[in-house]
């Protein structure tokens, strides 16, 4: 199946280049409000709660369309599939710059977590028909690892980008670029060197559904990574930031260089987990489980607050927990080994809902937690103490859990 020719070497790291730039894409937008936040409060006048509900449609949107999404991408392909929503996220880009009222503002949001829906597990399955299976794991990690370019880009340069030609502007112009870049895609990539049915694309749509969830290992793997990314991105995008000036009374600037590390830490773990996964212990099941753990211990030391009085030693845990939060692609590649291969893009998709609605979830739930445990007022080391461990108990539960998933024999 796979052609080891030059030609279609240099093709498949097309497909790559080319899926990864869609993917850096989406997670560009979807941390793009931290940064631009006061503006939409005050252009728009929105509230804190209106502008987290805002923030949240992207993720919950983006849950939702993996159910339709995963028989898409098996049917329809992936290519077809994701240029065409890249461009829908295109046009709520230029909505989202337009709006003046927080409906329209939202349902630019709205359109950008349908475009933007596709990228991540669209690139999987390509990876699935352009490269072998053995470095699935590994290509996985690689390009969650550079999406986190995104997550950059929506910090610094947007900031500069913003000053210079106001918010509206550059998510017009940023919109204009994910257009062109969404008919490169459609020019440059296809299916595979060689596109045949894969075995199992003939399932009836209602067969492979009964297939999916029918499997305990989809409800374990699901639910974990529910817990894993959730909390993840609850503490990464949101409340480790207060946490740091707040209760640590670090500087902006010094708080910022604790969540690059913490966003180094996910850069290095992610290539690194499929690597182990894919050379090293070749196990997908060990390396979640190694994940997993590691992201609990790291939480759990700080909610205790022993590194309250040190940075450096804070920075450390925090990096320590992105890299383990890294080693949870590998849960993609698991589900992935268990189930016939026509039935790829429903199996990643109906994984990755429960990873999106885990963002929106445990963005709202930490900071509800918060909320009750001060009493409305400003939170301290108790209530970040409490709200942390809390976290860290449910890092815990998919670590115990995950023990009962089990895996292909090669």
């Amino acid at each position: 199946m796979f052609d080891s020719g030059k030609g279609a070497s240099s093709g498949r790291w097309a497909v790559f280049a080319l899926c990864a730039l869609l993917f850096i894409s989406s997670q560009f937008y979807r941390a793009s409000n931290a940064i631009i936040a006061p503006d939409l409060r005050h252009d728009l006048g929105l509230s804190a709660e209106a502008l987290g509900l805002l923030t949240a449609l992207f993720f919950y949107t983006f849950a939702l369309v993996q159910l339709p999404l995963g028989p898409c991408l098996d049917r329809i392909g992936a290519r077809r599939t994701m240029a065409f929503l890249t461009l829908i996220g295109s046009v709520g880009a230029w909505i989202f710059a337009s709006a003046k009222t927080f409906q329209e503002a939202a349902f630019g949001r709205i359109l950008l977590g349908l475009g933007m829906s596709a990228n991540l597990m669209g690139s999987m399955k390509l990876f699935t028909t352009w490269f072998p299976p053995q470095e699935f794991a590994t290509l996985s990690g690689l390009i969650l690892a550079l999406g986190t370019v995104g997550n950059m880009a929506a910090a610094t340069p947007l900031a500069l980008l913003v000053e210079a030609v106001g918010w509206r502007w550059s998510f017009a112009l940023i919109g204009g670029l994910t257009a062109c870049l969404a008919f490169a895609f459609l020019g440059v990539v296809r299916e595979g060197p060689k596109p045949v049915m894969s075995k199992g694309e003939g399932f009836p749509l209602r067969e492979m559904v009964r297939m999916l969830v029918g499997r305990r290992d989809y409800w374990l793997i699901s639910f974990s990574t529910f817990l894993r990314y959730g909390i993840f991105v609850a503490i990464q995008g949101l409340w480790a930031g207060p946490y740091l000036m707040e209760v640590m009374g670090l500087s902006p600037v010094e708080a910022g260089n604790v969540l690059l590390l913490l966003n180094v830490g996910l850069v290095a773990g992610s290539p690194l987990g499929g690597w182990l996964s894919d050379r090293l212990l070749r196990s997908r099941k060990k390396v979640v489980i190694m994940g997993l753990g590691g992201m609990a211990s790291s939480l759990f030391l700080i909610s205790t607050g022993l590194a309250l009085g040190s940075p450096v030693v804070t920075a450390g845990l925090f990096c320590f927990f992105g890299i383990f939060s890294g080693f949870g692609i590998v849960m993609y590649a698991h589900i992935k080994e268990l189930m016939p291969e026509g039935m790829t893009g429903m199996a990643l998709t109906w994984v990755n809902l429960f990873t999106m609605f885990g963002g929106g979830v445990f963005l709202h739930l930490l900071g509800w937690v918060l909320d009750r445990l001060s009493g409305g007022g400003p939170a301290g080391p108790r209530e970040y103490a409490m709200t942390f461990l809390l976290g860290a108990l449910g890092l815990t539960s998919a670590f115990l859990l995950y023990f009962l998933t089990r895996e292909r024999k090669s």
